[in-house]
């Protein structure tokens, strides 16, 4: 009997460990956002401050940015190890969709060029995670334009400044 109760307790203390081990890492998505923000930085594009969280398979976050008409734009989705699958949605304020990225990978990212002036409302997906997954999505403009501040659907863009 003694002996079950301690198997009982090694195996609970391993799954603990274990658990602690698989936590997730936002500064590893944010890094793996910066990552492939290179290739664009070397192309003209000013990289933006990320747009961070954690969450499970399913899960849909928004949220809107203002662009300016002429400008390119680039977003961008990082994750850590659990995040197994990102896709992206880019829409027009008329709910019509510019562009999307559902390529079954890990991570996920559209370019265009903004055809007017106004906002755009972005939407990552994590289509699979394993559990928890930390992803950081972070913008790229190239060209003139207001500073770039995303916001919340549902809340009003802040009054444009100049960089």
């Amino acid at each position: 009997m003694m002996m079950k109760k301690t198997i009982v307790m090694m195996v609970s203390c391993l799954a603990v460990l274990t658990s602690a081990a698989n936590a997730q890492d936002p500064t590893k998505s944010t890094d793996d956002a910066y990552s492939m923000g290179v290739y664009y930085s070397q192309r003209g594009f000013s990289m933006l401050p990320s747009i961070d969280g954690v969450d499970g398979s399913g899960a849909k976050i928004s949220f809107l940015v203002p662009v300016s008409k002429g400008i390119d734009y680039v977003f961008l989705a990082g994750r850590d190890v659990y995040i197994r699958d990102l896709d992206i949605y880019v829409y027009d304020e008329s709910n019509g969709l510019i562009l999307k990225d559902r390529r079954s990978s890990s991570r996920a990212g559209v370019r265009f060029r903004s055809s007017y002036t106004g906002t755009v409302k972005v939407i990552l997906h994590v289509a699979r995670a394993q559990g928890l997954g930390a992803w950081s999505v972070i913008i790229g403009r190239r060209g003139g334009g207001p500073r770039i501040d995303p916001v919340a659907p549902g809340e009003a863009p802040a009054e444009a400044s100049q960089p």
